[in-house]
Order: structure tokens, then C-alpha cells, then sequence
């Protein structure tokens, strides 16, 4: 498996790998290291395997994740941000005169990002279409109300949009001060029938790595069609800190990280993407 990517991306290896270890301190917002290196892994594991396309994210407070989401955006592909920026909607300029200043920062002034000043909680798997402008997403974050209801349904929102190689980022995960989250969790994965995940299942969970106003642990989630190779990927790119596979809301095998330390990750270079192949072949 030759390490390549046949669209042309916006911002290159060395940018991402930059953000990702210095870039994302200076913008404000909850977000550790663990999870900073697990994004980054998947980000160059959806080069290797094909998936392209938009992402998103539920709740970009002043893009701290988004900005590391978007450093992985092939040349011509759109960035999504939903947020509310105050309530009601729109009324926090302060906050969205800061993000607007970090897309800048990091060249994402340019027509990249689609800002939606909405509340999720309003719209439909329809109107979320229809604002993606018939668009799927490949990575898509979700981070806004932290209510049970409101988890839940920007779960369906999500996974309504996300395409066949698509990954959900679910987070503030076992984090105590919202221990909704994970009750949301866990009800959106027990659901039956039309309100059930159909074909996602886990395929990471990130341990808390900080003190609990620097972030929480995070849930990646996957279709069917793609969990097994971004299992196998993961636990490649991140070996120094897989601590185990367990079950978790009935599925089995799925690895949790603990990091300790800054952001890290094996280069994936073409040696290991021999490895990943191997792997992959055999699944």
C-alpha cells in the first residue's frame, strides 16, 4: 500500500503535524492530546483508503478541533460549522469574530468554511442535507448541547450525513460534569428499528488524559464497511498507547487509548503502509 494521496491537499503533512502539536494550544477551546493524535491518525488513514469529501462539526466554540479537522481537507472541499454562538443564535459576536479570526490565522478565510448560525436541535436529517448542499461528510464532530435529548438527536443528525467511510466524533465521553452525554451514548447504540445506528459501530474510545476543563474522553464511530480497517489502522498508528480492547455497548473488540504525553503517532510512511495493507487484507 503505496502512501499517497491522488487529490491534492490543502494544507500539507508538515502543517497538519504543526497544528496538531503546537497550533492547537493557541486556540482556545477543551481538546487533549489522546484525542488530538487519534484525529490525526484517522485524517491520514482516510487518505490511504479513499474517503473524501466535506466535514463538520456541532459546536466549533472558537475552532480548536475544527481547525485540526479542516487541516486534513483536500483541495476544493467544503468545512461546515454549527453553532449557535450565543443564545439566542447570533447574539455572542465576540465568539464568532474569534473564530472567524482563527479560520484567518490558518488560511481558511478563503471560502473553505460554511458557517451556520442554527441550532442542530432544529433541524432535520433533511435540512442538514440540504445545507451541505447534498453533500456527505467523511468526519464529522459532535459537540453542541450537551443535554440528553439533544446528544442524541445530533447523533442521528450525524449519522444521517456521514458517508460509507464516514467516522463520528462523539465527545465529552464519561466526563462528569456531563454525564448525559454518555447516557446518550449509550441509549443511541441500544436503540431498535428506525431510531437504531443501523450499520455504526465504535471503533475507538480516547481516554481523558487532563484535567476535566481541558476536555474528556472521545467515541469514534464508524459504518460496518470501514470499522475493521480503521480499527486495524488505529491500533497500528497508535501501538505505544492501545491499552486494551474491550466489549462497549455490545460491540466487541474496541480499542481505548490512554495517552500520556504531547500529541503523537507512527509516520505512516510506505514501510508501514505495507504493514497496514497486510493487515487490512486479512481482515
Amino acid at each position: 500500500m503505496e502512501i499517497h494521496n491522488r487529490l491534492a491537499k490543502k494544507f500539507s503533512a508538515q502543517s497538519l503535524a504543526e497544528y496538531a502539536a503546537t497550533g492547537v494550544k493557541s486556540v482556545p477551546g477543551a481538546l487533549q492530546s489522546g484525542s488530538v493524535s487519534v484525529i490525526w491518525s484517522i485524517l491520514e488513514l482516510q487518505d490511504v483508503f479513499g474517503v473524501a469529501g466535506p466535514i463538520a462539526e456541532i459546536g466549533v466554540f472558537k475552532g480548536r478541533l475544527f481547525l485540526l479537522l479542516c487541516q486534513g481537507l483536500n483541495e476544493g472541499e467544503r468545512a461546515f460549522a454549527i453553532d449557535i454562538f450565543g443564545q439566542p443564535p447570533g447574539s455572542d459576536q465576540d465568539m464568532l469574530t474569534d473564530f472567524g479570526k482563527n479560520l484567518s490565522r490558518y488560511g481558511l478565510d478563503d471560502g473553505t468554511v460554511d458557517i451556520q448560525t442554527v441550532d442542530s436541535s432544529s433541524l432535520t436529517g433533511g435540512d442538514l442535507t440540504g445545507r451541505f448542499g447534498g453533500q456527505v461528510i467523511r468526519l464529522f464532530s459532535v459537540d453542541g448541547d450537551h443535554g440528553l435529548e439533544a446528544v442524541t438527536h445530533d447523533l442521528h443528525l450525524a449519522r444521517q450525513a456521514i458517508c460509507a467511510g464516514g467516522i463520528i466524533i462523539a465527545d465529552d465521553l464519561f466526563n462528569p460534569w456531563y454525564p448525559t452525554v454518555t447516557e446518550a451514548v449509550y441509549d443511541f447504540f441500544k436503540a431498535e428499528g428506525k431510531d437504531g445506528p443501523d450499520d455504526l459501530e465504535p471503533i475507538a474510545l480516547v481516554a481523558a488524559n487532563g484535567p476535566v476543563e481541558t476536555g474528556a474522553a472521545k467515541l469514534f464511530i464508524a459504518r460496518y464497511s470501514h470499522a475493521a480497517k480503521y480499527k486495524a489502522g488505529l491500533k497500528l498508528l497508535n501501538q505505544a498507547d492501545l491499552k486494551h480492547c474491550d466489549p462497549f455497548a455490545g460491540f466487541a473488540d474496541i480499542p481505548t487509548f490512554y495517552f500520556d504525553g504531547p500529541p503523537q503517532k507512527h509516520v505512516l510512511d510506505d514501510s508501514m503502509g505495507q504493514i497496514l495493507e497486510e493487515i487490512v487484507t486479512g481482515l
